[in-house]
């Protein structure tokens, strides 16, 4: 690529890299939860019980969110799911519905801004770090639930999300001490956006420093937390290296009171979930337990791990776990993920056909 072509690349690169990462639509997939496919469009259609609410954010900014509880809420943990980077929540459904059954929690899913059924704004990386505030200080503020027991989960950018609240929840932790949050888990996410460049677009690394507005720094997070925190990876991420997973796995080793790794052998970065079966929740469920029964005082496993060759030791906070099922449901080949070259990010960034229509509605 020529220097004319490279300014080119990089002048595209710093001002449509919102929306070069933040898509809420992607190829034939709506916007709405209400227009998609069926199975997708709400948590009626598994017979769920559940709430929808449109949570307020600092800024003014109200996002879309469902709540769905277990019968005697307040004995169970409660999860905050974060999703990736493409399509609403509803495309997370079936993933949702099986970690309600499967980890007997409450499941809080949300919508970040600009997505699916929420208040249409220009996305930002401060403003989805608002919006999970606002969904924490939200399910906190409910009666049936613990406010002791919350955690979350977050897929892929959702990771970066979650992440950005776990900091959030240690920098502002309650009169006893004790953070906001009792714990997170994190499945195929970035160290950082400048990382997934280099693994991306390399020939736009050198002049990144110039161009790059977005940080979703995780791995400057990971090393200062002393919250709990669960790591699931699929070993054959196609999006984000699974080298990203081990380094931020070592890094919350030298500072979290209870890190783990569980690897899914076979996963890609949209069906690890998938391919778990049901090791993946019952990887969940014991983390869970374990956080919950120790009030996240949990001794460190100190013992050294090789996650390059994988070996699975009984002592070891790394677990190896066998492919499980592999049928992805109701024919849905996979969740929707951040495509993985220039040309289809910005394919899918100009494919909507009104130009900029959440900066236009944006106060």
């Amino acid at each position: 690529m020529g220097v004319g072509g490279g300014i080119l690349v990089g002048g595209l690169l710093y001002a449509k890299q919102d929306s070069l990462l933040y898509i809420p639509e992607i190829g034939d997939l709506p916007r709405k939860t209400a227009e998609n496919p069926r199975s997708y469009r709400s948590p009626a259609e598994y017979h769920l019980p559940y709430e929808s609410h449109m949570i307020l954010c600092e800024d003014g900014v109200s996002i879309h969110s469902w709540l769905l509880l277990q019968k005697d809420s307040t004995n169970f943990p409660t999860i905050i799911f974060f999703h990736g980077n493409a399509g609403n929540i509803g495309m997370r459904l079936p993933n949702a519905q099986k970690m309600y059954k499967e980890t007997k929690a409450n499941i809080l899913m949300v919508e970040y801004r600009g997505y699916g059924d929420s208040q249409s704004v220009k996305i930002t990386e401060a403003g989805l770090k608002l919006d999970a505030e606002a969904a924490l200080n939200f399910i906190r503020a409910r009666s049936e639930i613990d406010p002791r027991t919350i955690f979350c989960f977050g897929r892929s950018l959702g990771g970066a999300v979650a992440f950005h609240l776990a900091l959030y929840s240690e920098q502002n932790k309650q009169k006893n001490g004790q953070a906001l949050l009792a714990g997170l888990m994190i499945e195929n996410t970035f160290l950082s956006i400048s990382k997934m460049v280099d693994r991306i677009m390399p020939w736009v690394a050198p002049m990144k420093f110039l161009i790059l507005r977005i940080g979703w720094e995780s791995e400057r997070i990971a090393p200062t937390l002393s919250l709990p925190v669960l790591y699931l990876a699929g070993d054959r991420d196609e999006l984000v290296p699974f080298s990203h997973m081990k380094e931020l796995y070592k890094l919350s080793r030298k500072s979290s009171t209870y890190p783990k790794m569980y690897i899914i052998p076979g996963g890609t970065h949209n069906d690890s979930w998938v391919k778990g079966g049901k090791e993946y929740y019952a990887q969940m469920s014991a983390f869970l337990s374990n956080v919950v029964s120790n009030d996240g005082e949990i001794p460190r496993q100190v013992s050294e791990v090789n996650i390059d060759d994988q070996v699975n030791h009984e002592t070891s906070s790394v677990a190896i776990g066998m492919a499980g099922d592999t049928e992805i449901p109701n024919g849905m080949g996979s969740i929707p993920i951040m495509p993985t070259n220039l040309v289809a990010m910005a394919k899918e960034a100009s494919r909507r056909s009104v130009p900029d229509e959440t900066d236009k509605k944006q106060k």
